[in-house]
Order: C-alpha cells, then structure tokens, then sequence
C-alpha cells in the first residue's frame, strides 16, 4: 500500500483534531437536516393553509398579498444558499474519501484524484475510454 500524507507529527491528517464548525455551518447542517425531513413537508403544507385561512379572516387585503409575494421568494433564497453550502461540504468530504481510495490502491491511477479539475470535455473522453475498456473486458471473460 502507498504511503498516505502525514501531518508533521506523522499521522494521517485526518486524524487530526479538526476545528469547530462555525455558527453558520452547524446552522445550515441543521437547517438541511430539517428541511427535508415528513415534518418539514408537513409543516409547509399546514404553513400555506394557515396562511390562507387567515388571509380568509382578514378578506385578503394587499398587505396579506405583498408579504406573501415578497416572502417567499427571499425564504427560497434562503434556502437555496443554506442548501447549497451544505451540499458543496458534502461533496468536498466525498471526494476526500474517494482520493484516500484511490491512493490506497495499488492498481488505480493517481491522475484520477484530480480528474474532477477537468473539463467537460475532458470527462466525456474519459468515461468514453472506461466504457471501452469495459467492452473488452466483457468480451475476454
């Protein structure tokens, strides 16, 4: 097996203690925990109904509309970066993982713990030169 970068102290940097999350980050893992979660879901639907019963009760004035209008949208903003900052830590520590296999096995090549730099072009010949591969590999077993 190949040597794994060590820290200075000589272990593997994954071992060591790693920094705390900020505010926000243990906030948007939270958030995203929580938002697609049955309760979630539920909480929107009875959210909406909510909203339309007391705009019933109040006769739907413009006001009720307005935050309506204006509200939505920036909780969608919201949401969007909050997910989408999670999703990019989640796939950070993907493909950290899948680097440490790679490098773990003999057989692999180590170019390809960089391959997601390439361009989309660059992808396709390469998917296109492993399908192939498993053509012949098919053909021979």
């Amino acid at each position: 097996m190949p040597p794994t970068p060590t820290s200075p102290a000589g272990r593997h940097a994954a071992a060591t203690t790693r920094s705390k999350l900020t505010t926000f980050q243990r906030t948007a893992q939270r958030v995203t925990d929580g938002a697609g979660s049955p309760v979630a879901a539920a909480a929107v639907v009875l959210g909406w109904l909510a909203w339309l019963v007391a705009g019933a009760f109040v006769d739907f004035p413009r006001w009720w509309e307005l935050v309506n209008t204006c509200g939505v949208p920036v909780v969608t903003l919201l949401m969007f970066v909050v997910l989408q900052h999670t999703q990019n830590h989640d796939a950070r520590a993907t493909q950290l993982k899948l680097d440490e296999l790679i490098r773990a096995h003999d057989a692999a090549t180590n170019h390809m713990m960089t391959v997601e730099d390439a361009s989309a072009h660059d992808l396709d010949r390469i998917r296109q030169d492993f399908e192939a591969e498993a053509q012949v590999g098919d053909h021979v077993a």
